[in-house]
């Protein structure tokens, strides 16, 4: 990172940055051409979480090409100043990388979706209940994220 007095070194405050954010994009690449999806994920143990249909561009690049990146951002905001290349922006946010795979299995789609669903849910409670017929017709996508880096500018 260039600007290391905006580096967020502390994986808890990276963590609550990450439950805060309502959504992450990731990055994929087909035949050296970037892909960006937005999606609702959960994060848990160094593991991003990701639910998807099971067909679509990004399922079939995580099939060929199974390196993700991904971002999230909470908090942000124009920076103003009379000086017009002294404006910018207030943010956190969160980047990080790592290897895709599916999750096959129901019972570990029920971990997954559970992590997902308490983000978003007030059950805090990590159980939900799904369908045979839910479990099946959806993707979970596990990424397992070898590199995390939090930035915050604009913030005291």
């Amino acid at each position: 990172m260039r600007r290391i007095d905006k580096e967020i070194n502390d994986i808890q405050s990276i963590e609550l940055i990450l439950q805060e954010a309502d959504h992450c994009v990731i990055a994929l690449s087909e035949n050296n051409s970037p892909y960006l999806v937005p999606m609702n994920f959960g994060f848990k143990d160094n593991i991003l979480y990701l639910h998807s249909s099971p067909e679509g561009k990004k399922i079939e690049i995580l099939k060929v090409n199974n390196k993700v990146s991904f971002g999230v951002q909470i908090k942000t905001g124009i920076v103003k100043n009379k000086n017009a290349c002294n404006w910018g922006m207030k943010y956190m946010s969160v980047i990080g990388e790592g290897y895709a795979c599916f999750i096959e299995d129901n019972d570990k789609k029920v971990e997954a979706l559970n992590i997902i669903m308490s983000k978003y849910s007030d059950n805090k409670s990590n159980t939900f209940e799904y369908s045979k017929t839910a479990l099946n017709s959806v993707s979970l996508i596990k990424v397992e994220v070898n590199q995390l880096k939090g930035k915050i500018s604009g913030y005291k």
